[in-house]
């Protein structure tokens, strides 16, 4: 069975649900099953009500009707699973029914004026991002565009295997995603900045490193087309970008209207320290578009732990 896209809705129950209409236009073009959760817990209604059980039950029931009607004329009678929480702790009870139900991606719902930036301040979507054992896309308010914009981001290494399995795996998902929404694909590498005066310092020390700056960026721009033609991707889908990655890569976005921005992210060895890469978590902060993190095969969540 095809793995589900859960969608985590805004806890406003009038509110728009960007993640539920994007959700829904996944888990129509992957065939998809697809999961609807909003933790309905409201403190404002536990204070007024207090310790009278019957008072709680009925009021708790009347929020948990609600969020379903709401949910069902969201979809507009399409078949979902909803799962309306009752939690103080939205993370904990996000993490049971992400382990109970292995989606394959989870979408929420983040600030449309400045990027993944807030989630400083919003614990819930940092854990999902960095540990939880799926996909993460965080959207926008605003709608995409017909036919949406991808832009797949790799920075592909080479070893004894070939290229990274990382790489790969982003690539991968990239083109399905991007053909099933009948979208444009651009796959993009950033050549990050690199100073002369280093080069040669390097060059003096270290014999691989005796090549000028030139020799370094064509080897990149090589290793980029090398990796792009072995997943089947042509050269005019190609864009070669100069500069610190994340802000090229987010100007990129923003002057060239990318809906989506895919990107990779990987963990450190401790567990209990499962990160994104510095220059991941950088990227994801600065962009204005919406963006899907995929995370590695081999990548283990300390929610199991």
């Amino acid at each position: 069975m095809t793995a589900s896209v859960m969608v985590v809705l805004d806890a406003d129950l009038k509110a728009d649900q960007p993640a539920l209409s994007k959700g829904l236009a996944l888990a129509n073009a992957l065939d998809a099953p697809l999961d609807v959760v909003v933790n309905g817990y409201s403190a404002a209604m536990a204070r007024a009500v207090g310790f009278d059980k019957e008072r709680f039950a009925a009021a708790s029931g009347q929020i948990h009707h609600a969020w379903e009607k709401r949910i069902e004329s969201l979809c507009g009678g399409l078949d979902c699973n909803t799962y309306v929480l009752w939690e103080k702790q939205e993370i904990d009870a996000l993490r049971r029914v992400i382990l109970a139900i292995e989606p394959e991606m989870v979408v929420v719902h983040t600030s449309a004026e400045s990027g993944l930036r807030r989630h400083i301040f919003t614990p819930r979507d940092w854990q999902l991002i960095r540990k939880a054992p799926c996909n993460v896309m965080c959207v926008h308010s605003q709608s995409w565009s017909t036919p949406p914009r991808v832009l797949l981001a790799v920075d592909p290494e080479f070893g004894q295997d070939g290229a990274d399995a990382l790489s790969v795996k982003v690539t991968r998902q990239a083109v399905n995603l991007s053909s099933q929404l009948q979208g444009s694909l651009h796959a993009s590498h950033v050549l990050d900045a690199v100073d002369d005066s280093l080069v040669l310092l390097m060059g003096e020390a270290l014999s691989e490193f005796s090549g000028s700056l030139e020799d370094i960026k064509e080897g990149q721009k090589s290793a980029f087309r090398k990796f792009a033609s072995g997943q089947g991707l042509p050269p005019e889908q190609l864009v070669m970008l100069e500069g610190p990655v994340a802000p090229a890569l987010s100007h990129y976005c923003q002057d060239n209207d990318v809906d989506l921005l895919i990107v990779g992210t990987v963990h450190r060895n401790l567990p209990e320290r499962l990160l994104l890469g510095a220059t991941a978590e950088t990227v994801i902060s600065r962009a204005s578009c919406d963006v899907l993190v995929v995370k590695p095969d081999d990548f283990q969540t300390p929610w199991k732990s």
